[in-house]
């Protein structure tokens, strides 16, 4: 659910996997452990939730980061963070690597 621009921003520091559609996702999910869904403001709320739901049954630690637009919306209550998406690679990269850091922090408050 990752615009392929920005693949390309975090292939650098991340391996990245692109999911173009719902029914491609267990198909990922069942690759091995994710750290962070990253999805793009163009993914409508109902779909989000659903990506969310089935992400966290799979891989209960995963963080969830919702870019949005001016207004995030109502899929982002339930995400672990959000961020206005056109910050730029910079602020994007810093705010995976802010929740990769809180992932391992709770990963290893909980061994």
């Amino acid at each position: 659910m990752l615009q392929f621009t920005r693949k390309r921003i975090l292939d650098g520091e991340f391996s990245v996997e692109l999911c173009e559609e719902l029914a491609r996702l267990p198909e990922i999910l069942a690759q091995g452990p994710l750290d962070v869904i990253v999805l793009c403001q163009s993914v409508p709320d109902w779909e989000c939730q659903e990506v969310m739901d089935l992400s966290r049954a799979a891989w209960p630690a995963v963080k969830v980061l919702i870019l949005h637009e001016s207004v995030p919306g109502q899929c982002s209550v339930h995400s672990d963070s959000m961020m206005e998406n056109l910050k730029g690679p910079p602020a994007l990269l810093h705010e995976l690597h802010a929740l990769m850091k809180d992932a391992s922090a709770e990963n290893a408050a909980h061994p």
